[in-house]
This record gives structure tokens, sequence and C-alpha cells, in this order.
């Protein structure tokens, strides 16, 4: 008897030790544990040859891809340079600059690819008669991943006139709310133009519109804003002998990817397909050393629970060998993975916030949210990150290891934080309720809008503890940055042609 009970024990935790497996085949691509990564640093192999390299091993491509699950994905690199060398005491925190650089390098491409996705979007839908548009827009989202019944309200809104009442709410999100107003704004257009929106509308008939520049921006607008939830797949290092090494990083976008985002901010869920759980949060941190110490950043990923939780990977460089330096760079690891959290979010608070200011204001919004790509050098987005009430951030995971590059010792730990639209409510109502009032009044007035609306931040001393390891986007805590100018004919070309 006891030998059966013993059986039994057995048998049970052994089913319970394959079930986070069998999880892992279900749950979505992007989803997926981290791949081991043995070649994550090297010397002598670049970072490009290793992307090209793991992008094929995971029968990928660059740029638009098809998933197992038949959902459609963008796949895009970006590198950064390390500006000192792997005997300068800022080394750690250089690495880390060259990782926000190969980041901001693989959404400006995601942008970009998207931007010329949203025309060829557009042209298709109204190459289609009216009555049929709505189908079709029904199947293109479910292809990217939308829920059932939240693709059938959204294709339903996307199609409906807005004229005689209120946004429905199925598309009051970032990025859905502008494709109407894109939409919207072509029509009029074509109407202007004596054609029927209503009827199948040629490429040759769109080109005059599409070549305008207040499409150009709107549609730089809407790009930008769908490319501030892209995930870090992978991410690669060099340090050759002499010269600069570098950090590269593959990439990928989803229309979950940007929904959950989105839906973590505005608190509407209703466009996320329920799924299968995800994965325990120990499962999406690597296990080898190596691949932690290339993991920087802030990830977006599903418990086996099935609630998103914020995973921020900070990283230091003790002094010393002595344990006092350790335990300084412990707590400087935190702080930083903290900043970074809040810094993301900050962008996705800010990205909504720029594209619900409403329809005279997103063409020129698409600047600020262009700015907001690059958060960590954007001192809007800071403003917001820093008026985050976040509460319950706790720590996931720690390690410290010698990087192979100089056998200095690194620390590192990973930082938690259960994804709550509740804690996000407050500033999220402040930013529509300040950006509806300037909205309203430039409506009134009939005066140029100005779209950056964000609470005040305090003044925040400078953080130069990057030293030669170049402005440090990400110290020991989201400091100020200097104001970014903007150019408004940037994208443009020479003379621009007439606007909507």
């Amino acid at each position: 008897m006891k030998n059966r009970n013993n059986l039994v024990i057995a048998l049970a935790l052994t089913v319970c030790s394959v079930i986070p497996a069998a999880w892992a085949s279900q749950v979505e691509y992007e989803q997926q544990p981290p791949p081991p990564l043995p070649n994550s640093i090297s010397g002598t192999e670049t970072v490009d040859s290793r992307m090209t390299a793991w992008v094929r091993k995971e029968q990928l491509k660059l740029g638009q891809n098809t998933l197992p699950d038949g959902r459609e994905a963008s796949i895009v690199t970006g590198k950064g340079t390390i500006v000192v060398g792997p005997a300068d005491k800022n080394f750690v925190q250089a690495r880390i600059n060259a990782y926000y650089k190969a980041l901001l390098d693989a959404k400006s491409k995601c942008a970009e690819f998207q931007q010329v996705s949203i025309q060829t979007e557009l042209s298709q839908d109204f190459a289609q008669p009216g009555d049929q548009r709505a189908a079709a827009d029904l199947k293109r989202l479910e292809r990217e991943g939308l829920a059932k019944e939240g693709a059938v309200q959204v294709a339903q809104a996307l199609n409906a006139d807005m004229k005689g009442g209120g946004v429905p709410s199925a598309i009051r999100t970032a990025g859905l709310y502008v494709e109407k107003v894109l939409d919207n704004k072509v029509r009029e257009s074509l109407t202007k133009m004596g054609i029927d929106p209503n009827k199948p509308v040629s490429e040759q008939q769109l080109k005059p519109i599409l070549n305008t520049s207040s499409f150009k921006n709107m549609a730089k607008a809407i790009a930008a804003e769908r490319c501030t939830g892209i995930k870090v797949l992978a991410s690669f290092e060099q340090n050759p002998s002499s010269g600069q090494g570098s950090v590269g990083v593959v990439t990928i976008y989803t229309r979950l990817l940007h929904e959950v985002a989105d839906a973590i901010v505005s608190g509407n869920y209703q466009l996320i397909p329920k799924g299968n759980p995800g994965l325990p949060v120990e499962q999406h941190i690597p296990t080898d050393l190596r691949a932690k110490l290339a993991s920087f950043g802030t990830q977006l990923v599903r418990n086996e629970r099935g609630d998103y939780v914020l995973l921020s990977f900070g990283q230091a460089q003790p002094v010393s060998a002595s344990q006092q330096s350790k335990d300084m760079a412990y707590r400087q690891a935190r702080l930083q993975a903290q900043a970074q959290m809040r810094l993301f979010l900050g962008s996705q608070v800010y990205s909504h916030n720029q594209m619900a200011l409403g329809e005279q204001s997103i063409e020129r919004a698409g600047e600020d949210i262009q700015a907001a790509l690059d958060f960590t050098a954007s001192s809007s987005v800071r403003a917001v990150a820093e008026s985050l009430p976040i509460r319950g951030i706790q720590e996931a995971d720690s390690w410290e290891t010698l990087h192979p590059a100089n056998n200095g010792p690194v620390v590192g730990v990973v930082m938690e934080w259960k994804a709550s639209s509740a804690q996000l409510a407050s500033v999220v109502r402040k930013l529509n309720a300040a950006s509806a009032a300037v909205a309203a009044e430039t409506s009134r007035r009939g005066l140029p809008d100005t779209p950056t609306v964000q609470p005040q931040a305090p003044a925040r001393s400078s953080n130069t503890s990057a030293g030669g390891g170049g402005d440090s986007p990400i110290g020991s805590g989201p400091a100020a940055a200097p104001a970014r100018t903007t150019n408004a004919s940037s994208g443009q070309g020479g003379v621009s042609k007439p606007d909507f």
C-alpha cells in the first residue's frame, strides 16, 4: 500500500512537472519562453551574423511573417554601439545604453514598415465596394489576432459613420481611433474630388490623397504608435579585441502585443482573446547566465494564471569584489529596473493620450509619438512616468557573474509587476481630461493645437554616472532629460502636396 501511495505521488509530481511544457506549446509565439542563447555574447561573431542565424533557425524572416497560428507578425532587428571598451569603469552602463539605441533602431524600422502597411491596408480597403469592407476588415483583424467578438465590433465601428455621435467603445483605443479618423479624412477628400467613397476606388484615384503631407503625418503617427509595444525576442552582444562593441536585438510586432499594451493603459481588454494561460514568471527569465547578462529592458509577459506581468531586467557593475560593493550594485540594479518599468509604462500612457487628443491634433501628434519611441530621452514621457502610482513591484530573480570581455563582476536583478490598469487609471483620466480641454478650447478659438499635455514633474538633476559610457538613458532613476526639438516638416521632402 505504501509503495502504491509513493507511485501515485510520483505520477502526480510527473504530471505537474510537464504541465508548463504543455502550456508552452499552446501559448502564442511571442509568449513562448526565451530560447537558449549560448552565443549571446561573443568577441568574434558579429551581432548581425548571429541575429540572421537566429531568425533563420526560428524559421522566420525579416519583415512580414505568418506565425504557426495564422496570425501576422513583423520581425525587425536593431543595433546600437557600445561607446567604451571593456576596460572602462562605465562599461556595463554603456552596454545598457547600446541596448536602448538598438531598441530605438528596431522601433524606427518597425514604424517605417507599418507606415507602408497602413497605406496598403487603406488601398485594399477602398478597392472594395463599401458594403464589403466591414467583412474584409473583420478577416484582417482576426488574422492579426484580435478576439472574435472584439474584431466584429471593431470592423463595424471602423466602417460606421461617427459624425452623428461619439466614438464607439470598440475603437476607444490608441491606434484604432486614429485609424478611423484617417479613414474619415480620406472619405471626405474623395467626396471633394467628386469620387463616391462607397464605391470601389482605384489606387490611382487614391494617390493624390496618399501623397499629401497630412496623410503622411497621420500615417506616421499611427505607425509609430503601433510600434511602442514591440517585444525583444533575442539580444546579442559583441566586444571585439579592438574597436567599439555593439548590441543587437531581434524584435517582433503583432497586433496582439499592441492591444495588450494598450489594454493595460485603457483597461479595455475586450479585443484580447482569452486564450490559454501563460507560463510561470520564472520560465520567462533566461536560465543561462550568459543569456541573463545579455538581457535588458522591460518585457510584457503572461503568467500561468493568465495575468499580464511586466518583467524588467536591471544590471550594474560593482566597483570591487567586496560584498559591500556588490550590495550597492544590487541596489543600483533594482532602481534601474524600476526606472525602466516606469518609462515603459510612461511611453504607453503618453502615446495612448496623444492618439486620443482628437482629430485636429492627431496629425501633429505624430511628431510627439515619434519622439516617444525613444522614451529614454523624451522629457514628456519621463514626466508621465514619474507621475505613475505604481505599487507592488517585487524581485523575481537575482544573479551575479563575470563578463567574458573583461572578467569583471556584474550583478543583475529581474523585477516584476502585475499589470494593473486600476493603478494607472487616475493618471490616464487626468491626461485625457486635460487633452479634451485643450482640444475644446482650440476648436472654440480656431487656433492651432498644442498637442503635448502631461503632468508637471519635479525638476531633477541630470544623471552623470555614465561618464565615459555616454549620456545614460536609464540611470538609477528616471532622471530628467533635455527637451527635444521637433521639425514640423521632417519626412515630407520638398514642397508638400495640398492637405486633406
